[in-house]
């Protein structure tokens, strides 16, 4: 962004680059208000970077300036370049998301980018971002898969995560998927109403539940039982 970067920003994401050839790590940037046009910045880009607030409203994102997805944009995907959502307090649009997933570009993955400016709203946490995306027309499974198995491949964490195949490690986020009118609100004020909310319940770690008070605490072995 310009803020960041000012008229730099190809100069500083070229040693982002270098940076991470040598890390041999993906490369993940943040789009939006920048110096240089998006085009610019995707060509610079590898397969299995990440390009996040793929999703946001105003100049500098996945949109030309008819709602139409930048060839560009389709390209990159194509070439194997991820879209990630990053809400974030300034980065989610409904607007755009509502036209590109019309134009069938879907993300790839979805995370919140939840700090203390937007713990209060109108990011809140993971799941009411996930929430909005069932909203906005995605399946449970399409949700989920976003937040767990697709980051898991994207960022090569060990095999084991991001599944609930047998043998894989007990690392589980519960929720519970409750239905009525829920208000979302995205980045730019603009609200829509949802029907179906996830709400979550409680974590298990390495076999091990923690959740409220009305949720007894379970070892390991007993999960067998």
């Amino acid at each position: 962004t310009r803020n960041i970067a000012g008229d730099h920003d190809l100069k500083a994401l070229a040693l982002a680059r270098e940076a991470a050839d040598a890390a041999r790590l993906p490369l993940m940037v943040h789009i939006g208000g920048s110096y240089s046009p998006l085009p610019a910045i995707l060509a610079m880009l590898k397969r299995g970077d990440v390009i996040t607030h793929s999703f946001r409203g105003g100049d500098g994102g996945i949109l030309d300036d008819r709602g139409r997805v930048l060839p560009e944009v389709r390209a990159a995907v194509g070439r194997g370049i991820h879209l990630d959502i990053g809400h974030g307090a300034g980065s989610f649009s409904f607007d755009t998301a509502e036209k590109a997933l019309k134009q069938e570009l879907l993300p790839g993955t979805i995370s919140s980018d939840v700090h203390q400016y937007n713990v209060n709203g109108p990011v809140f946490d993971l799941a009411t971002t996930l929430s909005k995306f069932l909203h906005l027309g995605l399946t449970l499974e399409q949700v989920i898969e976003r937040a767990a198995t697709n980051p898991a491949n994207t960022f090569g964490f060990p095999k084991g995560l991001g599944t609930l195949r047998p043998g894989a490690h007990a690392d589980i986020a519960l929720f519970t998927l409750a239905e009525g009118d829920f208000e979302f609100t995205d980045a730019l004020g603009a609200s829509r109403v949802g029907h179906r909310k996830l709400q979550p319940v409680a974590t298990v770690k390495a076999g091990r539940i923690y959740g409220s008070a009305s949720i007894p605490v379970v070892t390991g072995p007993a999960l067998a039982r």
